[in-house]
């Protein structure tokens, strides 16, 4: 599933923000028949620790409190995150197994790098790089899905500097450049995909590299062309352009950069043709 396009939160005041969650439970009831999926039933065991002080046993009325606060932001599409003894908020996707194939990707340590996630959604993948070492970490979430992130990292602690941002206001002027750049399910919702490339491009230090993830065609016969889609995906008007897998290459290739692997390839959710989704890793193409 896709995450809708939503109107940016409103610090100044609760209304706007628990506005926006309706519109997103109104998008996610459009797709799945149901405003607030089930949480995946996870085991903390199973879980990855994003904080090493959790308690094994919740106070009975901290459990309750933080419960009542995750229904609160429901839809909840990331997952899963541990938040102390039983409490699992499992989310509608398995952001855990797709680190299974993106783990091996990234350096064992991250000590010392600048890391930018853009299109973090409730902060999976950021908080992921952070008990990698990362401790200089730009999350860019510009949409309600940042509430979740605040109230995650409330709780974790981890540092993460979780920002509203969208790729167009990223600058490497404002926020220098970064040793690894990390998009995942950004690009085809956007309708100008060239131009976001280039701009995660221009945020690369010059060794740096970039984890790119997004839906392709599933058809390899389509490989070398792009779909637009003018309509909606699976219920989610928000796709648009959806392009195959040697098109994506080359779009990464003309925005200036070195496509140096491909990984973690599986299916997308079921539309109107197939889609799958999958990483390239690249770097900044010699001048």
């Amino acid at each position: 599933m896709s995450s809708p396009n939503l109107n940016p939160p409103d610090d100044a005041t609760t209304g706007p923000v628990d506005d926006a969650m309706t519109e997103l439970r109104a998008a996610v009831e459009q797709q799945l028949g149901v405003e607030r999926p089930e949480h995946l039933v996870i085991e903390p065991e199973a879980c990855q620790r994003f904080a090493a002080n959790l308690p094994e046993k919740l106070d009975p009325e901290r459990r309750a409190a933080l419960l009542a606060r995750a229904d609160e932001l429901q839809p909840w599409l990331q997952g899963p995150f541990w938040l102390g003894g039983d409490l699992v908020i499992g989310g509608a996707w398995r952001n855990d197994q797709r680190w299974l194939g993106l783990r091996d990707q990234v350096p064992g340590s991250l000590a010392g790098a600048r890391v930018l996630d853009v299109g973090s959604n409730a902060g999976y993948d950021p908080f992921m790089f952070h008990t990698l070492g990362a401790t200089d970490i730009l999350a860019c979430e510009p949409f309600v899905f940042i509430e979740q992130a605040h109230f995650l990292e409330e709780i974790y602690g981890s540092g993460v500097d979780f920002q509203p941002l969208k790729w167009e206001d990223l600058d490497p002027a404002q926020q220098g450049r970064f040793d690894l750049v990390h998009c995942h399910g950004v690009l085809y919702h956007e309708l100008h995909p060239m131009a976001m490339l280039e701009r995660l491009r221009d945020m690369l230090a010059d060794d740096g590299t970039l984890l790119f993830g997004s839906m392709m065609l599933g058809d390899p016969e389509l490989s070398e062309y792009a779909r637009f889609v003018p309509g909606a995906y699976y219920g989610d008007p928000t796709w648009w352009w959806v392009p195959g897998r040697l098109c994506m290459r080359w779009m990464l290739e003309t925005a200036g950069l070195e496509v140096t692997a491909e990984f973690g390839l599986h299916d997308g959710p079921p539309g109107e043709f197939p889609v799958v989704n999958g990483y390239f890793e690249a770097r900044r193409a010699p001048a």
